[in-house]
């Protein structure tokens, strides 16, 4: 027996699967529950993310400028605001590079400042919570939607940790599967897989563990 084949693939979506035997495919996030990845850790392993900070006289969220982010050459999707002097060092729909990047950053540029609007469509890191009764409105890894930046300026929450996700350099690939996972935990993602491998018979997780 030399083991069974293991296909990846991606669907119409962008979403990664995963296939064992070539059976019915399961979101590349379940094998990854399977294997001991808690949701944080396969954030954390495939992302990196930056940290904003809300200025309340602003009323803007401030970061750190990192020229290694434009080490392939883009358009700005929003206007590059020098958190120090709050004026605008390129336009919206500029061309910045590492080139550009770095002269900026020896003239002076180390922060940067967005609008509320800069998150939309943008990945949290943690958990984010209606203080008052720790009701989660937005779970990690998704993508905030104007009701979300609507609750986090409501609730004054003036810490975020974003992904840094761009179609050029790290796509939203994995992160938008995660999303779409119905499992959450190791002993559901092998459930879930057992029953691909033994349709019909019932899930045991001891007996299922032992299979995987």
């Amino acid at each position: 027996n030399r083991g069974s084949w293991l296909d990846f693939e991606y669907d119409a979506k962008d979403l990664l699967y995963f296939r064992i035997d070539r059976k019915r495919k399961l979101p590349i996030t379940t094998l990854l529950y399977a294997i001991g990845f808690n949701r944080k850790e396969i954030l954390e392993t495939f992302y990196e993310f930056k940290n904003y900070k809300f200025d309340k006289q602003k009323n803007l969220w401030e970061a750190k400028f990192n020229p290694q982010d434009y080490k392939r050459p883009i358009k700005l999707k929003n206007d590059l605001i020098d958190s120090s002097s709050n004026k605008k060092v390129l336009k919206k729909g500029s061309k910045i590079n590492l080139v550009i990047a770095k002269k900026l950053f020896e003239q002076g540029l180390k922060n940067v400042s967005h609008g509320s609007d800069y998150f939309l469509g943008k990945y949290t890191k943690k958990d984010l919570k209606n203080p008052m009764d720790n009701e989660i409105f937005a779970r990690s890894g998704s993508a905030l939607n104007q009701e979300n930046i609507d609750h986090i300026l409501e609730y004054k929450i003036q810490d975020l940790e974003i992904a840094d996700i761009d179609p050029i350099n790290k796509g939203p690939y994995l992160v938008d599967t995660l999303n779409i996972d119905k499992n959450n935990t190791k002993e559901e993602a092998i459930n879930d897989i057992y029953k691909v491998l033994r349709p019909g018979e019932p899930p045991s997780f001891d007996v299922a563990k032992d299979i995987f």
